[in-house]
């Protein structure tokens, strides 16, 4: 009886662990400063990823990578800026990362919220609510759709 109640626990932890996002925001704002072999390295190898080539977003050149999920309502796609120096010698890239999940957007927010950045502003436009974050090494970004069936969280390190 003991055992079958461990292998249904087991069962219900990775049926939870399996629908969960695929990057936590520690691991997004490690991206910000990786060099582009190692940000293809953990994307591709560790996280499963598959890169879908570059694109433009708002006149800014971006390569786009998108998660192995089979189920397109569940695809989260990232776009990593190309990686400038800093006048301290480090490198920055932006992210952004895209899901249509809400439980993704919300595990964010909720990250977000436990970290140490402060939310510097709450707000919503016509299409979307927008929470910003904000510390001395980060400014992250979660916007969520009105209806709730898509986001994005950017993040920028300073």
């Amino acid at each position: 009886m003991m055992k079958k109640c461990l292998f249904i626990g087991v069962l219900l932890f990775a049926g939870i662990t399996c629908r969960a996002q695929s990057l936590s925001l520690e691991e997004l704002q490690g991206l910000t400063a990786m060099t582009t072999d190692q940000v293809h390295n953990f994307l591709i190898i560790n996280k499963g990823f598959k890169p879908l080539g570059k694109i433009t977003i708002n006149g800014k050149s971006f390569e786009q990578f998108k998660s192995n999920r089979i189920d397109p309502s569940t695809a989260e796609t990232i776009a990593l800026g190309q990686s400038n120096q800093l006048m301290s010698g480090n490198t920055t890239r932006q992210v952004i990362y895209h899901t249509l999940r809400f439980q993704d957007l919300n595990s964010f927010y909720t990250q977000a919220k436990r970290s140490t950045m402060t939310l510097i502003f709450e707000g919503r436009d016509a299409y979307q609510n927008i929470y910003r974050f904000d510390n001395s090494l980060f400014t992250t970004v979660i916007n969520v759709s009105l209806d709730k069936r898509s986001g994005t969280v950017q993040l920028d390190e300073k």
